[in-house]
C-alpha cells in the first residue's frame, strides 16, 4: 500500500468515525431513550404543570398510610385512582429557595418563581404584589428548559408552553425560564397552539417533512458509509459501530411508520375559535371567560397528546391560571374568586369546600390527560409508559402561604422512579427533586437552581 493510499484509508476511516458520533447528535432519537420490551427504545417525554394557591392538606395527603406502597388516596386524587401504581406523592419537600434572608419577593412570586427554577427572584421594581413586596423576575432556567437540552434536540419544538387563563404579564404568571430573567409566556389560545403545531405539518402519506428528510438523509448516509468501510475496520470498531446502527435502524422503522412518532400521529381536529381576552370575565367564547375554561383545558391537553403522539415536542409546562388567580369555576359550583377562597381560615367550610372541587377537577383534568397518553400505541407499551408529569402550586396552603410540605405530585418516571409510594421527608430541599428529575430524563447533573439549598438528587425516589 502506497503511503498516500495509507493516509487516504485512515482518514477515510477517522471522518467516518466522525460523522457517526455527528450523526447522533443529529439523530435527537439516540439520547435520553426509555427502553422497552425486546431492546424497544423510545424518546422519554416531561410535563411540568402547576395549578395556583396551594391545596386543602385535609384532602390532599393520603390516609389509611401502612407504609410508603400501602395508603389511600385522599379526595382530591380519586380522580387517578386507575394510575396510582404510577403516582408518587411527595411528603416533607420544602421549597427552601424562598426563604432565605432578603430574598426578594411576595411570599406567592417567590414561591412560583421558585417553583421549577429552584432560584431567588431576580430584585427590583419592576412587579409589586397586593402586600407591597418588590421583585424581577427568577434568576435562572427551568428544569424544563434544561431537561429539553437532553431530550430535545433536533424535534420540532423544542418545548411547549401551555395555560389557561394564565395571561398575567407578571413574575406570578410565569413558570418557565429559557434562563435567568428570560420568562417564557404560555400559549392560552387553542388556535395559537395548533397554529403552531400542525399549520404546516403533513402526517403519514402527505409530503415528508424537512426534519424527517434530513433525519432520514443522515441514516442512508450512515448506513452507506458503514457498508463501504466495514471491511476496513477493525473488529473492535465493527462492534462499535454496529451497536450504533443497530439504534439506528430502530429509528428508522419509527421514522417509516407515518414520518413523525408514534403510528397514531394524526392531524388533531382544529379546535373553535375563541376571540381575545377581555376584562369581563363573563363574555362568552373568550380566552378568559369563565364559560370556556374547562373546554380550552381539556383542548390544550388533547394538542399536547397529538404533540406527543407525533414526535413534535418532547416537553412541556401547563399552567392553570396565576397565582392571582381571581377567577371562578361555575362548572364545579364555585363562584367565589380563587385567591380570596384560598385565604378563608379552616373554620370557613364553604371555602373548604370550593377548593376541594376545584382541586379535583384540577387532577381529573390531569386523569384526562393521562387516559389520553395511555391511548397511543408506542412499540409493545403506549406513550405514557415515556412520560414523566410533576404538579405542584406555589405555595403549600393558601391562607398560611407556607412553603412547607409542598403539595408535590409525581406521576410516571416508572423507567428510574420507583412508583406507587407516598414518601415522607423531613425537611427535604426542593431543589433535590429538581435534579432527580434531571436525572430521570438523562441529565446526570448533581445541583439544579441555587446551589446553597441544593445537595443533590432526592432520596429513596429510584
Amino acid at each position: 500500500m502506497t503511503e498516500r493510499a495509507r493516509k487516504n484509508r485512515v482518514l477515510t476511516r477517522r471522518n467516518f468515525l466522525w460523522g457517526l458520533g455527528g450523526s447522533a447528535v443529529a439523530l435527537p432519537l439516540l439520547s435520553s431513550l426509555r427502553a422497552g420490551a425486546a431492546g424497544e427504545t423510545f424518546p422519554k417525554r416531561l410535563v411540568l404543570m402547576y395549578a395556583p394557591n396551594g391545596e386543602m392538606t385535609d384532602a390532599f395527603w393520603p390516609q389509611n398510610v401502612v407504609d410508603e406502597s400501602t395508603f389511600d388516596l385522599n379526595l382530591v386524587h380519586q380522580p387517578l385512582a386507575a394510575y396510582k401504581n404510577r403516582l408518587l406523592l411527595l411528603d416533607g419537600v420544602d421549597l427552601a429557595v424562598t426563604d432565605l434572608q432578603d430574598a426578594p419577593g411576595g411570599l406567592h412570586q417567590k414561591g412560583i418563581g421558585g417553583l421549577y427554577t429552584g432560584q431567588m427572584l431576580q430584585s427590583g421594581d419592576l412587579f409589586v404584589d397586593g402586600c407591597g413586596q418588590r421583585a424581577g423576575w427568577a434568576n435562572g432556567i427551568s428544569v424544563d428548559q434544561q431537561v429539553a437540552k437532553t431530550i430535545a434536540q433536533g424535534t420540532p419544538f423544542t418545548s411547549l408552553e401551555l395555560g389557561v387563563r394564565a395571561n398575567a404579564e407578571d413574575v406570578q404568571g410565569r413558570i418557565a425560564y429559557a434562563g435567568p430573567g428570560a420568562a417564557l409566556p404560555p400559549m392560552n389560545n387553542p388556535d395559537d397552539v395548533f397554529n403552531r403545531l400542525f399549520s404546516n405539518f403533513q402526517p403519514g402519506g402527505g409530503q415528508v417533512d424537512p426534519m424527517t428528510a434530513q433525519r432520514r438523509s443522515v441514516l442512508d448516509t450512515v448506513q452507506s458509509q458503514f457498508r463501504l468501510l466495514s471491511p476496513r475496520l477493525s473488529v473492535s470498531d465493527q462492534q462499535k459501530v454496529q451497536a450504533h446502527l443497530d439504534l439506528v435502524r430502530d429509528i428508522e422503522t419509527r421514522l417509516g411508520t407515518t414520518g413523525n412518532g408514534s403510528s397514531s400521529c394524526q392531524l388533531p381536529v382544529a379546535p373553535p375559535t375563541f376571540t381575545d381576552s377581555t376584562d369581563d370575565m363573563t363574555v362568552p367564547n373568550t380566552v378568559d371567560s369563565e364559560d370556556t375554561m374547562p373546554q380550552i383545558a381539556e383542548l390544550q391537553l388533547d394538542l399536547l397528546a397529538a404533540a406527543f403522539a407525533c414526535d413534535l415536542t418532547r416537553v412541556a409546562t401547563y399552567q392553570i391560571s396565576t397565582s392571582l388567580n381571581h377567577i371562578r369555576y361555575p362548572w364545579v359550583n364555585s363562584l367565589g374568586e380563587g385567591h380570596a377562597l384560598s385565604h378563608a381560615g379552616d373554620s370557613d367550610t364553604d371555602a373548604h369546600d370550593q377548593l376541594v372541587r376545584r382541586h379535583t377537577w384540577h387532577n381529573q383534568m390531569l386523569a384526562n390527560f393521562l387516559d389520553r397518553l395511555a391511548q397511543i400505541p408506542e412499540g409493545s407499551g403506549t406513550v405514557l409508559d415515556s412520560t414523566l408529569v410533576v404538579m405542584c402550586s406555589e405555595v403549600s396552603v393558601g391562607n398560611t402561604h407556607s412553603h412547607k410540605r409542598m403539595p408535590l405530585l409525581v406521576v410516571g418516571g416508572g423507567w428510574y422512579f420507583r412508583t406507587g409510594r407516598y414518601l415522607k421527608y423531613t425537611d427535604a430541599p426542593h431543589n433535590n427533586l429538581l435534579v432527580s428529575i434531571l436525572n430521570a430524563m438523562g441529565d446526570n447533573s448533581t445541583s439544579f437552581g441555587l446551589p446553597s439549598v441544593c445537595t443533590g438528587p432526592l432520596d429513596n425516589l429510584v
